[in-house]
């Protein structure tokens, strides 16, 4: 393929943390890497944009909302329209079909200005007596995105049930998230970084952002379970910081586990990745997760994962051969004692675990599957503009000062 000219666009970008921003930086990376040029737009935000080896443009709407890490406008959208006029993208892919940018911005590339757009979904919806509204919205705003990208197939079957007939003839693409196997990899030493790290025992980890959602508030009730059969030669991990945070201090204090959980907050990421080295199994205890970068993150250092058999971890996680899913939180207790007993069966696992990270989710592996999606996308065209930029060029055409629009 031809070196081509790629607009990133999400809401959710550098300085804020988290799977999708770390997700769109090493994709641009390695785009980049390959020969293409790429242009990431986002938001504005402090950060030293000139030290990434890719393009940033950062745009502040009239709307903000600083809590979601959203800024949208029409303002920002006409700075936008120019400066796709400036670059002439080949295709724009869009980050999360929740972001109001990333969708604002592929409705203006294939709508406006003729070019492909591409979305990923990267969440699963989940339930709310909002949904109908909230998906009536979706479908509206959609409408002119050329092609999907679904980061499992629990998200591929989400986004055709919100689209439903409004599908139409596009596609969704299954492509899971991409992992930089250089830098989250196993361990020289183990226990060597373990006492370096002052951790003691079998040393269970759990990632996460701390909502009702990701279910972390039920990790001390396990961990008392697992003390009573166990004694005192094991240590929980909880890395990261969130709403609830105070629930699970307390919890913490309720079941008397304050010597076995600790409660780390959000590190960065480098201090993550000694964490998940320095761990025997990955905890993975929520239910609607929609593809599980965490746990990916874990079986990339060599860390068998338990997991629930709910949302898209399931397909990350291969049961009996680089973890164990569950059914129920009953048998999430069952299988994560079952690999704290066998050391033999988590070593064995874990080695399963590197491989099949550098098989089907090292960037090597993802981002063919990526540029073969723009490539059949930019085949099929730009799609129909809207009607009102289609009536404006018929203006344009027929009056002479009739750029009133500036499109």
């Amino acid at each position: 393929m031809e070196s081509l000219k790629i607009a990133l666009v999400s809401d959710w970008f550098f300085p804020s943390v988290g799977g999708i921003e770390y997700h769109i930086h090493d994709l641009a990376t390695h785009l980049v890497e390959m020969g293409h040029e790429v242009h990431v737009i986002t938001r504005f935000g402090n950060y030293p944009d000139e030290k990434l080896p890719y393009d940033v443009h950062r745009f502040r709407g009239r709307v903000t909302m600083d809590s979601f890490h959203v800024s949208i406008g029409t303002d920002a959208l006409k700075q936008i329209n120019e400066l796709y006029k400036m670059e002439h993208f080949d295709v724009t892919h869009g980050h999360s079909i929740y972001s109001p940018l990333a969708v604002g911005v592929a409705n203006l590339s294939a709508g406006i200005r003729g070019i492909p757009s591409v979305i990923t979904n990267h969440s699963l919806l989940g339930d709310s007596i909002l949904n109908p509204a909230y998906i009536t919205l979706l479908r509206i705003s959609l409408r002119k995105v050329s092609s999907f990208i679904a980061v499992s197939r629990a998200v591929e079957g989400d986004t055709r049930s919100i689209l439903g007939r409004n599908l139409g003839k596009r596609e969704i693409y299954t492509i899971p998230n991409g992992i930089d196997a250089d830098f989250w990899e196993p361990p020289e030493d183990k226990e060597e970084l373990k006492e370096s790290l002052g951790l003691k025992g079998v040393v269970v980890a759990t990632t996460s952002r701390l909502t009702k959602r990701k279910r972390v508030h039920v990790i001390p009730a396990i961990a008392k379970s697992v003390k009573e059969e166990h004694g005192e030669n094991m240590t929980f991990l909880i890395i990261g910081d969130g709403p609830e945070r105070e629930t699970i201090e307390r919890l913490i204090r309720q079941y008397r586990v304050e010597d076995t959980v600790k409660l780390l907050g959000r590190q960065p990421r480098e201090k993550v990745r000694e964490y998940l080295q320095a761990s025997d199994v990955y905890l993975s205890p929520t239910i609607y997760e929609a593809f599980g970068i965490a746990a990916l993150e874990a079986l990339a250092c060599g860390v068998p994962v338990v997991a629930n058999n709910h949302g898209g971890i399931s397909e990350v996680v291969e049961h009996g051969k680089t973890g164990l899913v569950s059914q129920d939180d009953g048998e999430l207790v069952q299988n994560l004692m079952a690999l704290i007993d066998d050391e033999e069966m988590r070593e064995e696992m874990g080695k399963n675990a590197r491989k099949s990270v550098e098989d089907r989710f090292s960037w090597e592996a993802v981002i063919p599957e990526v540029l073969d999606v723009y490539e059949r996308t930019m085949n099929r065209g730009g799609g129909n503009p809207f009607l009102l930029y289609r009536f404006h060029q018929a203006l344009k055409r027929g009056v002479a000062d009739a750029g009133v629009f500036n499109l």
